[in-house]
């Protein structure tokens, strides 16, 4: 992966407003994230995160498609505005899907420990996200 600097900081928390977890955070709360935020762009074929890596990043698309297998059986694919790996921020459990860049990709990645260092620094993040997390929960079990 190679790291670039493309996206305003405007830019980075238009991108951030589009991932479920952030839903509920304010523009200020989302520039803190966006702060922490680094573009990378991985080369079609390349593979982003495999399953049973360590999970220590989400991912944003910017531009670009990425598929999600998991034993080599595509279970999704993301394109632009839609995150994955999300639940890194919140467990570092070993990955339960491949990331495969379908296409030259353009992302913003959020690395765990940078995440946690921010909800250390800004506590009124925390409750926000417990919330979007709550309501995915909710959605998955059919609430």
């Amino acid at each position: 992966m190679k790291e670039s600097v493309e996206l305003s900081p405007v830019d980075k928390v238009l991108r951030l407003q589009t991932v479920d977890v952030f839903k509920h955070a304010t523009t200020e709360m989302l520039a803190y994230i966006g702060s922490i935020a680094h573009e990378t762009t991985v080369s079609s074929g390349e593979v982003i995160f495999s399953e049973n890596d360590l999970s220590d990043a989400m991912y944003v698309v910017v531009e670009g498609r990425v598929r999600l297998d998991k034993e080599r059986r595509e279970i999704l694919t993301v394109g632009a505005g839609q995150s994955f790996g999300t639940w890194a921020l919140f467990n570092n459990q070993p990955r339960v899907m491949t990331a495969t860049a379908l296409e030259d990709v353009h992302l913003l990645m959020i690395r765990s420990d940078d995440f946690y260092d921010l909800l250390a620094d800004h506590d009124e993040i925390t409750p926000v996200m417990f919330r979007a997390v709550v309501e995915r929960i909710n959605r998955l079990v059919g609430e």
